[in-house]
This record gives structure tokens, C-alpha cells and sequence, in this order.
């Protein structure tokens, strides 16, 4: 008799993907990184103390905070970011081959899973640096 894994609604409920790394923190003592697969909780780096279902209860009844990682995109994987059109910064989309010049741009905070995302931020960043923008 087999039961339904509850893992994809928990995961839902939490605010990530299956697969996706994200980093648990405790209030006043240590940061984690794990992700969740069909099977569970992973602990990838950071010594908890704890075994993995110990952490799952922990981020469940609220003891421990859920902090999401910025996106990382893999090669082939299509992001968004700004490019300069004429006088003016744009939204483009590409895809990321790992070049240096993309490291520069996710280490700056400029790689984007979606346009959307990419166009929320492009006010304030055109802003900051004083440029001409258009969405």
C-alpha cells in the first residue's frame, strides 16, 4: 500500500523547487545549504548538528528560516539581463555559455530566470548608474 510523497507540496508550500539550493538559517547560529529531491532534505554544505529530518521539522514548524539563492543558470539555460541599445539600457535575453563576462554579470546581480524579473529591475539599476532606460 503505497503512500503519496508529500515532498512537491512542501516544497511548494516553502517557497522552492525540487532540486533548487537554498540556505536554512538559524536565528543566532549557523547557515546551511540544502535542497530538497523525492527523497528529501540534502544537506550540501555546512554542518547542521542535526540529521536531515531534524532540519525538516526545524524549517516546517518555523525554528529555522528559508533564504532563496540567487539564480544560477546552467550552460545552454536561457537568461535575461541589459544591454545597451543605442543611448538607451534594454532587456535582452541569452544563453548563458559561462563566459566571464556572464560571471561578471551574475556576480553583479544581473542575471535574470525571467524577462519579467529583468524588467522589474532595470528601473533601479538604470537609476543608479543615471542611464536611460526602456521596458
Amino acid at each position: 500500500n503505497m503512500r503519496k510523497n508529500f515532498i512537491p507540496e512542501i516544497t511548494k508550500k516553502l517557497g522552492v523547487e525540487l532540486g533548487e539550493e537554498f540556505k536554512v538559517v538559524y536565528k543566532t547560529r549557523f547557515e546551511i545549504i540544502c535542497n530538497f529531491t523525492l527523497a528529501g532534505l540534502f544537506v550540501h554544505k555546512g554542518d547542521s548538528g542535526k540529521y536531515e529530518k531534524e532540519l525538516l521539522a526545524d524549517i516546517i514548524c518555523g525554528k529555522a528560516e528559508i533564504v532563496k539563492l540567487p539564480w544560477k543558470p546552467k550552460k545552454g539555460d536561457t537568461y535575461f539581463t541589459f544591454e545597451l541599445l543605442g543611448s538607451t539600457w534594454v532587456v535582452r535575453s541569452s544563453w548563458w555559455g559561462g563566459f566571464p563576462n556572464e560571471y561578471a554579470l551574475l556576480d553583479k546581480g544581473w542575471v535574470y530566470r525571467t524577462c519579467e524579473e529583468a524588467e522589474s529591475a532595470l528601473p533601479k539599476v538604470a537609476a543608479e548608474f543615471g542611464v536611460e532606460y526602456e521596458i
